[in-house]
């Protein structure tokens, strides 16, 4: 009997340990409190994920405006025509203000914020470069805004946009070795994004960017100014087709 009363004790005993040891180590992976100072200063709280359903929604149809105006904005800096750089500005404005209650606090929204804010100095100063690469910053971010409409291609065009904006803005300026990059980067983007942009209602437009975008890099690789010109006409009109089709989807 004593031997029995002692198992049953050892047991016991047994069975408290492990108890303790489960609760402590469950409280040991509890995740610590954020801090609130880091190496750098004051830490500050990111965004949280979105909920699992909002990751797939449609992307407003302004964002597609966005790209539209963009482009106004750019060959009035391009051309030196400011009046028209103030007017695609002011619009800009104007439709950006519509956007954000629409997208709310997604990533690149501060960065589109401050861009925006810092071109119009650039653009009352008339300086090219500045304006155009302040306009390019803009439009990086409203790429990044678009990541988040994970079943949107508005990424992906407005990434294509800025990259035939680096192409025209370097064969404006006459600077064929940057020309000649830009172009090599615009054709491996548009190969990589392509296959995403292919569906039944604008697969022809499709196959026609594609097309420029090859005679294109022909054109600048030969310094031909005026080629370059009239293949990025054609190219600006087929891939206006192809965001107006996607817009709203």
């Amino acid at each position: 009997m004593p031997l029995a009363i002692n198992i049953y004790k050892l047991i016991k005993i047994i069975l408290f340990v492990v108890a303790v040891t489960i609760i402590t180590g469950c409280g040991l992976s509890a995740p610590a409190p954020k801090p609130e100072v880091g190496p750098a200063g004051e830490t500050t709280d990111a965004p949280p994920n979105p909920p699992f359903w909002a990751r797939f929604e449609s992307p407003p149809a302004e964002l597609y405006d966005i790209e539209a105006l963009a482009g106004s904005i750019f060959a009035g800096i391009n051309t030196g025509n400011w009046e028209q750089a103030q007017t695609g500005y002011n619009s800009l404005v104007a439709k950006w203000e519509q956007t954000k209650p629409l997208i709310g606090d997604k990533k690149g929204v501060k960065e589109a914020e401050q861009a925006l804010a810092d071109l119009a100095p650039s653009l009352v100063a008339k300086q090219i470069t500045v304006s155009y690469e302040i306009l390019n910053k803009y439009m990086s971010a409203i790429s990044d805004i678009g990541e988040s409409y994970k079943l949107s291609p508005v990424a992906d065009l407005v990434t294509i946009g800025n990259m035939v904006r680096n192409v025209s803005f370097y064969v404006e300026d006459n600077n064929w070795p940057k020309a000649a990059a830009k172009v090599k980067e615009l054709e491996d983007s548009w190969n990589q994004l392509k296959p995403g942009l292919e569906k039944v209602g604008i697969l022809s437009e499709i196959t026609k960017a594609h097309s420029k975008i090859k005679q294109l890099k022909d054109a600048v690789n030969a310094e031909n100014k005026g080629a370059v010109e009239n293949h990025l006409k054609g190219l600006n009109e087929h891939l206006a087709r192809i965001r107006e089709y996607y817009r709203g989807k």
